[in-house]
C-alpha cells in the first residue's frame, strides 16, 4: 500500500512508514460498537485505496480529502449513487456532531490535516499527505473516543432529509384566503418590480421568465419551479439545463433543517411527486411567510460536492487558507471552488471532459479575449444553443429563446467551468479596461523581459523575481489602504471592504458576470460595512 514518493518528502523521518503502521494498528481497534473518528479515517483511506487499485472508484473519488474519507469510513460499507447524495449526507452527519465532544474531535482532526499539510508542503487532499495523517491522529488522541452507536451515520442519517428528501407525508400549508389573486399578481409581476428583491417569490419569477424564453412549458409542469428558482439564484450562464434538476434537488437537500428556506424548499420537491399543478403549488408557497422574506445566506453558496467541508471547517477555525491540489483556498474563494466542482464533476459524469483538468484557483486573471462583436456574438449563442438543445428536445418545444443584449463587460461560462471575459471596445468602461490591460502588458514585459504566456498572471507580485500571482494577503493589504483613502475620493469604503471581503466587485457595467447569489452576497456585504461604519 505504498504511496509513491512519500519517503523524499520533507516533514517527517518517514511519515509513509508511520501512515502505514497506524493504519494497521486503526483498523485493529476498528471493532463493531468501538470507532473512533481515527479508526474511521483509517477505514476510509483504505476503502478508497481498494477501489482505485481495482479501477471502480467513481468519477467523484478524485476530489475527495481527509474530512471527505472519514465520513466514508465512519459509513462503511454504505455506497453512494452520486457526489451529491454523499456531500450532502457528509454535511448533515457534521452538523449532528457539532456541539458534541466529536464535534471538537472533527474540528482537530481538521486543524491536524492543515497542519500536516503545512510541514509535509503537500495539499491537504495530496494522497501521500492523506496516507501520512493517519500517523498523526493517535498524537492527536483521536483514537481515544469511540462515536456512540446513535451519532454513526448508519443510525444518526435514518430519516434525515438531507439524504431521504422531505416526507411524503409532510403537512403543507393550505392557500390563503387571497391565494389568487397573489398567484395573478406573481405572473404579471415585471423585471423592474423584481430586480431589487432578494426573496424567494422575486427569483422564482426571474428563472420561470428565463425558462419561459427557453421555450419550456413553466405553466404546465410543477416539476420546473424548484430547476427555475435554483437556476436564477446560482447557475452560471454556461451551466448545462439538463443538469438543473439534479443540481437544484441535491442544492435544496443540503440546507440545514432549520434554514427558514426550507418550507418552500420542500413544497418545491414534493409538487411533482404528489401531482400538484403549477396552481396548486404557488398557492402554496405564497402561505410560507420565509417565500416573501429575504434568502438566507447559507443558501447562497454550493456546498453538495466533495472537498468542500475541510476547508469551511477550517475557516470557522481561524484558519486562513487551505492548500489543495486545484490551489490555495481563502474565505473568499468558498464559492468558486464550489461553482467549479460542480461544473466540472458534471462535465466528467457526461464524459465530455474525462481529461479535463480545471484552472488553478490561484490563477484570478480570467482568459481575456479582444474579439469583434460579430464574433463574439456568435460564441455567445453558441454556448446557449448548446446550454438550451436537450432540455428543448426533451420538452418538445423548439421555439428559439430571445436573444439578449450584449453588455460591456461580458464572461462567457463553458459547461467545466472555464470561461472566457471580453470587455467590448467603444465603450468608456471597455476603453478604460482595455488600457489597465495594456498597461499590464507593458508592466510585465517591463518586469520579466518577455510577452506573458498562456500561464502567467495579467496581474502579478511585483516583489517577486519569477511571475507569481497577488497573494491573498498582497491583496488584502492594498485594499485595506485604498479603503483608508477612499473618502477622500468620493468612494464609500465599505464597497472595498466588501470587495475585499467575498473576493470580487460588482457594478453595473459587469453585473451580468456574476450570479444572483454573487450579486447578493457581495450587496450584504456592502450593507454590513455600512453598518459597521456607522
Amino acid at each position: 500500500m505504498a504511496a509513491d514518493g512519500l519517503r523524499n518528502v520533507p516533514g517527517g523521518d518517514d511519515p509513509q512508514a508511520d501512515g502505514e503502521a497506524a493504519i494497521a494498528r486503526l483498523l485493529r481497534a476498528n471493532t463493531p460498537g468501538s470507532l473512533s473518528l481515527a479508526a474511521a479515517y483509517a477505514a476510509g483511506f483504505m476503502a478508497l485505496w481498494e477501489v482505485q487499485q481495482e479501477g471502480t472508484a467513481p468519477h467523484w473519488h478524485g476530489d475527495i480529502d481527509p474530512l471527505d474519507a472519514l465520513f466514508l469510513g465512519a459509513v462503511f460499507p454504505k455506497t453512494f449513487h452520486d457526489e451529491f447524495e454523499f456531500a450532502n449526507a457528509r454535511d448533515a452527519w457534521l452538523r449532528l456532531l457539532r456541539g458534541t465532544v466529536h464535534g471538537k474531535g472533527i474540528q482537530r482532526f481538521v486543524g491536524e490535516a492543515v497542519s500536516a499539510s503545512e510541514e509535509l508542503q503537500l495539499p491537504v487532499d495530496d494522497k501521500r499527505l492523506m496516507l501520512a495523517l493517519n500517523g498523526r491522529l493517535e498524537g492527536a488522541g483521536l483514537d481515544r473516543r469511540s462515536l456512540p452507536r446513535r451519532l454513526l451515520p448508519e443510525a444518526a442519517l435514518q430519516s434525515c432529509r438531507a439524504v431521504h428528501g422531505p416526507s411524503p407525508g409532510l403537512q403543507l400549508p393550505e392557500p390563503p384566503v387571497h391565494a389568487k389573486e397573489r398567484i395573478r399578481r406573481f405572473w404579471k409581476a415585471t423585471d423592474k418590480d423584481l430586480q431589487f428583491e432578494d426573496t424567494p417569490q422575486a427569483v422564482l419569477r426571474d428563472g420561470l421568465r428565463r425558462f419561459h424564453e427557453a421555450g419550456l412549458p413553466v405553466n404546465d409542469e410543477s416539476g420546473l419551479l424548484l430547476p427555475a428558482l435554483y437556476t436564477a439564484l446560482m447557475v452560471k450562464p454556461g451551466e448545462l439545463l439538463e443538469d438543473s434538476e439534479k443540481h437544484a434537488s441535491a442544492w435544496a437537500l443540503s440546507l440545514d433543517e432549520r434554514s427558514p428556506l426550507v418550507p418552500v424548499l420542500d413544497i418545491l420537491l414534493l409538487a411533482p411527486r404528489l401531482g400538484m399543478s403549477v396552481a396548486e403549488t404557488l398557492g402554496r408557497l405564497v402561505a410560507v411567510p420565509s417565500f416573501t422574506e429575504p434568502i438566507p445566506s447559507e443558501a447562497l453558496i454550493w456546498t453538495s460536492s466533495p472537498g468542500l467541508a475541510l476547508p469551511r471547517l477550517a475557516f470557522e477555525s481561524g484558519i486562513p487558507k487551505v492548500s489543495t491540489l486545484a490551489g490555495e483556498v481563502t474565505p473568499d474563494l468558498l464559492d468558486w471552488v464550489g461553482m467549479h466542482a460542480r461544473m466540472r464533476l458534471s462535465s466528467i459524469a457526461r464524459g465530455s471532459t474525462a481529461d479535463f483538468k480545471g484552472p488553478d484557483i490561484s490563477d484570478v486573471a480570467e482568459d481575456v479575449r479582444e474579439e469583434s462583436d460579430e464574433d463574439w456574438a456568435e460564441r455567445r449563442e453558441a454556448v446557449r444553443e448548446a446550454v438550451l438543445k436537450k432540455v428543448r428536445k426533451r420538452s418538445g418545444r423548439t421555439e428559439p429563446s430571445r436573444r439578449r443584449p450584449g453588455h460591456p463587460v461580458e464572461r462567457i461560462w463553458n459547461a467545466d467551468g472555464s470561461s472566457v471575459v471580453r470587455f467590448s471596445a467603444g465603450t468608456s468602461h471597455g476603453d478604460e479596461t482595455k488600457e489597465v490591460l495594456e498597461g499590464q502588458r507593458d508592466a510585465f514585459r517591463e518586469k520579466f523581459g518577455r510577452e506573458p504566456g498562456p500561464g502567467d498572471p495579467l496581474f502579478f507580485d511585483p516583489d517577486a523575481d519569477t511571475p507569481t500571482g497577488l497573494s491573498k494577503e498582497y491583496f488584502d493589504t492594498m485594499m485595506l489602504d485604498m479603503a483608508e483613502r477612499a473618502a477622500e475620493r468620493g468612494i464609500d469604503p465599505a464597497f472595498l471592504h466588501a470587495w475585499r471581503e467575498v473576493g470580487y466587485v460588482v457594478t453595473e457595467e459587469n453585473r451580468s458576470m456574476f450570479t444572483t447569489a454573487e450579486v447578493l452576497a457581495f450587496s450584504r456585504a456592502v450593507v454590513r460595512h455600512q453598518q459597521a461604519q456607522e
